[in-house]
This record gives C-alpha cells, structure tokens and sequence, in this order.
C-alpha cells in the first residue's frame, strides 16, 4: 500500500514538473491545438475557431493545463505570430492590385472606421445619460476609438484556410492592416481627449495625441522599407534556387524587422508588413511564390501557438461582468463596421459581394484592441479616483474578444462561403 501511494505521488509530481516546463507547455500547445482545428473541421468551422476553443479549455480559467505563469513566458510566440500575420498581409499587396481598388479600400476603411466609432459613441453616450452614469463622455469616446480596431490574423488564418479567392478577399486583406493604421491615430486622440475632460486643468498633450501616432506609422514603414529592399538584395545575390536559403533569409529578416520594431516602439503589424509589401512588388513572381509558401510552413506552428494562446488567456467569466455598457459596445461595433462597409462600398461602385459581405468579415476582434485597452487601464491607473475607468474598459473589450474570436470568425466564413470565394479559392489553387 505505502509503495502504491508512492508511485502515485512521484507520478503526480512528475504530471506536475511536465505542466510546469515550458518546452512541454509548448508541445501541448501544437498539439492540442492541432486536435481542436481537427474536431471543428468536422462542422466545417474554420480550423482556427478550433485552436481557440481549444485554449480556452486547457487555459487557467478551465482545466489549467497552462497557468497564468506559462501563458507570461510564451510572449514571443505572440510577438513573432503578430510580425509573420503582417508581413503575410504585405505578400498579398501587389500593387498592381492596388491601382485597381486602392481608392476603394480607403474610402471604405475611412468610412467604415468612422461610423463605427461615431455609432460606438453615441450609443454608448445615449445609455449613460439615461442610467445617470458617470464619465459619459469619457467612456464613450475610448470604447469609440477601440471599436474600429479589427484583428487581422483570425481574417488572415480564415483566407489561407480555405484559399479564398475573389473580389472581397483582395479588398479585406489591404483594408484590415488600413484599419488598424487608422484606428491607432483615433485611439490616440480619442484618449487624450477622454482625460483632459477629467483633469482639464492638466491640458492636452498634442504630441502624444497627433504627432506620435503619424510618427509610429511612418518609422514603421520607413523601417520596414529598408528591410524589405534588403532581403530582395539577399534573395538577388545568394542562390535563389535553394529553398533552405530563401526560407532563412526571409525568416531572419522579418523576425530582425520584429525585435528592431519593438526596440523604436514602431508598429507590431504595419513594420513587417511593409517587408512584405517591398518584397512582393520587386520580386519575380516565381520566387514571391516560393518565398510565400516556404514562410507559410514555417510561421504555421507559430499562429497555431499564437490562436491556442488567444483562447487561454480569454476569461470567460469576464462575460458575466460585461454589463449593458458591454451589450451596446458589441451590438453597435457590429453595426457600425457592416453598415459602413455596405453604404461605402455601394456608392463607390464595389462589386455585389463586395457591398453585401465585406463588412461581415471584419467583425473579428482581438490583439490591437485588447492593447488599446491595456493602454487605457495603465493611463487611468495613473490617475488617482478615475482607475474604474480602465478596468471597466478593458472587461468590456476583453469580454467582446472572447464574443467576436468565437463567433465572429463563423460570420467571416460564412460571409466569404456566400461571395463565393471559398470555391473560387480551391478552383484557383487546384489549377496552379
């Protein structure tokens, strides 16, 4: 009996010396993460809702297969997906493509990236002066500017998935890494803008609240410029027949391109995806595709990591708290972006699926908002009597994340199923 009970304590404490190593974590992570993008294949959801279900049930807040501490060390994993989704969105930018829908594309994400934030405000404006609430405008102006955010790597993951093909995918694509250029600057100025209405007295900062933000747009392409050119001087001189050396090029370069962004606080997303951009546009088309298909194998594992990890680390019990505050901001986020999206598209003439569906892909929402609202918390933190504010923004986007990675991304294969251009995509791919 006593060597029974002992074998069964130096099983338990190996379980947990394997649930407290990193290198295990990681595996468990690819691997449970692949069974997930399995099982939902079954229904024919996109292999990424899988990866995120699936974190969520072996995240802290379910059955603790990874705890708070391990979801701390696998940052990079977050930060190299981020910069690889980016740099992926750079490939698809031809310019050629551009000249045709480029005026398009920003006059819908202008369009769509406005009404958002203005229907987000006022509702929210409208609710709070009924309740009697507090801070109106304060509240109403931060989760304004955080509604326009869309999160491109579920969109992205969601195209490569089923090789989507047509009209809506090459006006998403340039459109989701527009939005959130655009919703950087909002965010800034809205946030200002909520606090000099609490502390007046302390005035505007101009520079954090123009100047900083078109700053952290332009380094960042200007960054991402130069190392793009790089890497076509690379992939020029050395032996472009070797797939091993354009893999390794390519993937030294943009991960240079990841850690020197984070060094001048440049932009996580538009950086790398300028690599892309420069390269794409000055390379041969032979090699664009080989380069493409080479970092696809290699980022893989990556985004697998980085979707499973999103999943583990929503909380769904911050669902509970989201409140009527939490209602509106979901409900009139959702309506601002397919709205906007439909009158835009209609009056510049977009083709019918364009008008009809491409708002419904831009529902996904997670990384840049959640950011925007870790911003907003650290601000008001600072700020002596006011930090409710930031808790209470960061539940509710925190609480529409978990809403939007779920069932959003059903909408955006739905949405593009119905444009037809999940077909379209595989006919595409199946002739090359």
């Amino acid at each position: 009996m006593i060597y029974l009970l002992s074998a069964a304590s130096e099983n338990m404490n190996l379980f947990e010396m394997l649930v407290d190593n990193v290198i295990f974590s990681i595996a468990s992570l690819i691997l449970l993460g692949i069974l997930g993008g399995k099982l939902v294949e079954i229904v024919n959801f996109p292999k990424v809702t899988g990866y995120i279900l699936i974190g969520i049930l072996i995240g802290p807040g379910v059955f603790g297969v990874l705890t708070h501490q391990m979801l701390d060390h696998f940052i990079i994993i977050r930060q190299m997906a981020i910069g690889f989704i980016g740099y992926t969105i750079g490939l698809e930018l031809k310019l050629d493509k551009l000249m045709k829908t480029g005026k398009q594309v920003t006059i819908i994400t202008l369009s769509q990236a406005f009404l958002t934030t203005i229907l987000v405000t006022l509702s929210i404006v409208t609710y709070l002066s009924v309740t009697d609430g507090d801070y109106i405008w304060t509240y109403a102006l931060i989760l304004g500017a955080i509604a326009t955010a869309t999160a491109p790597g579920p969109i992205v993951a969601v195209v490569k998935n089923f090789r989507t093909k047509g009209p809506v995918t090459d006006v998403l694509l340039p459109l989701v890494a527009l939005d959130d250029a655009i919703g950087i600057m909002i965010f800034a100025v809205m946030l200002s803008l909520g606090v000099s209405l609490l502390a007046p007295s302390g005035g505007t900062d101009i520079f954090h609240m123009i100047f900083h933000p078109i700053f952290e747009i332009v380094i960042s392409i200007v960054v991402g410029a130069i190392l793009g050119f790089v890497l076509y001087l690379l992939v020029k001189k050395f032996n472009r027949d070797d797939d091993k050396i354009l893999l390794m090029m390519t993937i030294g370069i943009v991960i240079a391109g990841i850690g020197i962004g984070q060094v001048i606080n440049a932009s996580a997303i538009l950086l790398p995806m300028t690599i892309g951009v420069v390269l794409t546009n000055v390379i041969e088309d032979s090699y664009e595709k080989r380069l493409t298909k080479n970092t696809d194998l290699f980022s893989a594992p990556i985004l697998l990591g980085f979707f499973t990890l999103a999943g583990a680390e929503l909380d769904l019990h911050v669902l509970r708290l989201i409140g009527y505050m939490g209602i509106i901001y979901i409900t009139f986020r959702v309506i601002g972006k397919v709205l906007g999206s439909y009158l835009s598209a209609k009056v510049m003439k977009a083709p019918p699926t364009v008008v009809k569906y491409l708002g419904f892909t831009l529902i996904p929402q997670a990384g840049v908002a959640i950011d925007m609202a870790l911003t907003a918390e650290l601000r008001f933190a600072s700020m002596p009597g006011f930090e409710i504010i930031g808790s209470e923004i960061m539940t509710i986007v925190l609480a529409a994340t978990v809403i939007y990675e779920v069932f959003g991304l059903i909408v955006v294969k739905s949405a593009l199923t119905r444009a037809g251009e999940i077909e379209a995509g595989k006919v595409g791919w199946d002739s090359t």
